[in-house]
């Protein structure tokens, strides 16, 4: 499971990079490469699967 979070924290980066991640994230998510878990969850804490989960 993956999150801006965890994603943070395997690259090493600091809050102030967040939006790097979250920048990464919505290019891996329009390229179909991951998917939301929950459609209905909110944008704070949404979790991301990959796309063959």
């Amino acid at each position: 499971m993956l999150t801006n979070t965890t994603l943070r924290k395997r690259f090493k980066l600091t809050d102030k990079q967040r939006n790097s991640i979250t920048n990464l994230i919505a290019d891996t998510l329009r390229a179909g490469r991951i998917k939301r878990k929950d459609e209905n969850s909110g944008n704070k804490f949404v979790e991301y699967l990959p796309y063959w989960a």
